[in-house]
């Protein structure tokens, strides 16, 4: 049974097993082994809708529905779904909802329009601006090129763009928030006066037009920084040779299989069927958000997605595809400044403890919308949340992890305010942490 359960969950392994066991331990042998066999089997298989393969989960829409009866209840499902549904409809949610358990869905979900205008209704098929969540796909690029050794994250920018006009900052240093680089936002808005939309070639060259001194020196400490992450696409492409939307295509979409994910390139532009829009609120009407100057720069935002299509990338981060295992370790450790104390915040990636869990993350904000890729990997979970109407999402994000975890946050908030003192065990200490 080991087997499927694949191998992050360590901290978890009691709470799988003591679900599987209490489900099979009722079944007599025959039948057990039967099922692990068609389970197997399932797994295997490619899952077909409308006539033609999904590859979202690759067979595991077959077999979620086997092992969410083995971790969950009916009743507990019930409970799950009802609560997550009434907590979406309290809030006024519009937009997309995917969660999965032990890398199973259990919800999928979608409410509202992604057009205001024409009342076009949401699906769960429908791409969302990710706007932060683009970041993870920027530093995923970074680290592929250094895989192929054609850069090294320690290096100085200046070693793969010369006119870079900062001595001292490393690749690192951009990864992690932590160059002092000054908002390039701004410089866009002041000094851009032409009719196009500027690229990330023009914003350099507003900052060699128009030099800023650096807000601290690199490496003393974390301010979160989009420039930092338009530079390091401008890196992609000057170390690539290929525009930043074609490399992040090829090099990581199309290997997993990501077909409603893309980089919206208002320099080659394409149609987008079945895309939600951005919008705000004006008197109690939906105000559409237009494309502006700062939506031509890309690397700190400007990936369209779907809830499917980042379950696989959750499932793809969780089998260390694209990557070795150590190096999606590094990305998903807490960076060092210059005085050696960490930050919550990795390579590409913001960092979190919920319950003792280890949450790798990372929310987004743009142009109406807001979205959060939240992946709890000590239990091989993950809160997909897509919105468009510009409505803060933390309560619901928030509210959606206490209700998965509702029976484990008593126990730990039990422990932890000394209401539940643990039993000592009066076996010999393990020395042999594992692997």
């Amino acid at each position: 049974m080991l087997f499927f359960l694949q191998n992050s969950f360590f901290s978890e392994v009691r709470v799988i097993l003591a679900r599987i066991s209490a489900r099979l331990s009722a079944m007599p042998e025959n039948a057990r082994y039967g099922l692990m066999l068609f389970v197997l089997f399932l797994w295997s298989m490619p899952t077909f809708e409308g006539g033609r393969v999904s590859a979202p989960f690759k067979g595991q829409t077959a077999v979620a529905g086997y092992f969410n009866h083995m971790f969950y209840s009916e009743e507990e499902l019930e409970f799950i779904d009802h609560k997550i549904t009434r907590l979406l409809i309290d809030q006024r949610f519009n937009g997309n909802v995917l969660i999965s358990r032990y890398g199973m869905v259990i919800y999928e979900r979608s409410f509202g329009f992604s057009s205001f205008n024409r009342s076009e209704p949401m699906n769960l098929e429908t791409t969302f601006q990710l706007a932060s969540i683009s970041k993870t796909f920027t530093a995923a690029g970074v680290l592929v090129l250094q895989q192929q050794e054609l850069l090294h994250i320690d290096h100085k920018v200046k070693e793969y763009i010369p006119e870079f006009p900062f001595d001292n900052i490393t690749i690192r240093h951009l990864l992690t928030h932590t160059s002092g680089l000054q908002n390039y936002m701004w410089m866009v808005e002041r000094h851009w006066k032409k009719r196009e939309f500027p690229n990330n070639e023009d914003v350099l060259e507003l900052f060699l037009q128009h030099p800023r001194p650096l807000n601290f020196s690199p490496g003393q400490r974390f301010d979160y920084s989009n420039t930092g992450y338009v530079f390091l696409a401008l890196l992609i492409e000057r170390v690539s040779g290929q525009r930043f939307s074609s490399f992040i295509q090829e090099q990581i979409f199309s290997p997993l299989e990501m077909n409603r994910t893309f980089v919206y390139d208002l320099h080659n532009p394409t149609e987008i069927e079945n895309r939600a829009f951005g919008y705000r609120q004006a008197r109690g009407r939906n105000i559409r958000i237009p494309d502006d100057n700062l939506d031509g720069p890309l690397g700190d935002k400007g990936v369209f997605s779907t809830v499917y299509d980042l379950f696989k990338w959750d499932q793809a981060l969780h089998r260390s595809e694209l990557l070795p295992p150590q190096i999606w370790q590094e990305a998903f450790s807490h960076g060092r400044l210059n005085n050696d104390s960490l930050i919550d915040y990795g390579l590409g990636w913001r960092l979190q403890k919920y319950l003792d869990k280890l949450i790798v993350h990372h929310p987004g904000r743009w142009h109406g919308f807001r979205t959060s890729f939240k992946r709890f990997v000590d239990d091989h979970s993950v809160i997909i949340v897509l919105t468009n109407n510009n409505q803060g999402i933390l309560p619901v994000i928030e509210g959606i992890q206490d209700i998965l975890y509702y029976d484990e946050k008593e126990i730990w908030q039990a422990i932890h305010s000394g209401e539940v003192i643990l039993p000592e065990t009066e076996e010999e200490p393990q020395t042999d942490t594992g692997p």
